[in-house]
């Protein structure tokens, strides 16, 4: 039987470096998933993601189970990308050109076909969604993200985002709202 989490990490404040390692094994490529959809920059997540791991590691013996490891990667996570979405709006930058985190890892929820204008459009789809969602509200965006996304509990958002379960839902619900609107103007757009 695998250990939790929170076994892990205590594990590890003790010094079993083991430990460490299978938390990081088990996080590490949804904390890059999750920062590469908010950050919109594959180059960036992956740098931060290692960021998020280095920072368990100087304040691993500041954790004190308030909060489960899972929320605290992701907080960590989404205080570091936030940081890095305020610095970046203070600077004037060429986008870059690998900025799809679908270019990375393939996602938890790619699906493939045997057909390739099959994948074509599920990859087309997936990417309309991506770019409509990136023009929702960031708050809305972050919850959706989280929840659709990363299949956290709405206790789990409401930790990481610093706000009331209420408040989680009611982002979800008005974002799917938002994200339905943008979908359909592309549809008719393109129809």
């Amino acid at each position: 039987m695998s250990k939790t989490d929170e076994e892990l990490l205590r594990e590890f404040q003790r010094g079993d470096e083991a430990a460490f390692a299978t938390l990081y094994n088990r996080y590490r490529l949804p904390l890059y998933r999750f920062l590469a959809r908010k950050l919109g920059n594959i180059a960036r997540a992956e740098d931060i993601t290692q960021e998020v791991f280095v920072a368990v590691v100087q304040h691993a013996d500041e954790w004190r189970e308030e909060a489960s490891v899972k929320t605290y990667l992701y907080r960590i996570a989404f205080n570091r990308a936030v940081s890095e979405l305020r610095r970046s709006e203070h600077k004037v930058m060429v986008a870059e050109k690998d900025t799809d985190p679908e270019d990375g890892p393939p996602p938890r929820e790619a699906v493939s076909s045997d057909s390739p204008a099959e994948n074509y459009e599920l990859r087309e789809r997936a990417r309309l969604v991506r770019e409509a969602l990136q023009k929702i509200d960031p708050e809305f965006r972050d919850a959706i993200l989280l929840k659709e996304y990363e299949d956290l509990k709405y206790e789990e958002i409401a930790d990481i985002l610093g706000i009331a379960v209420g408040t989680v839902k009611s982002r979800i619900f008005r974002g799917k709202l938002e994200l339905k609107k943008r979908l359909e103007k592309v549809m008719r757009t393109e129809g």
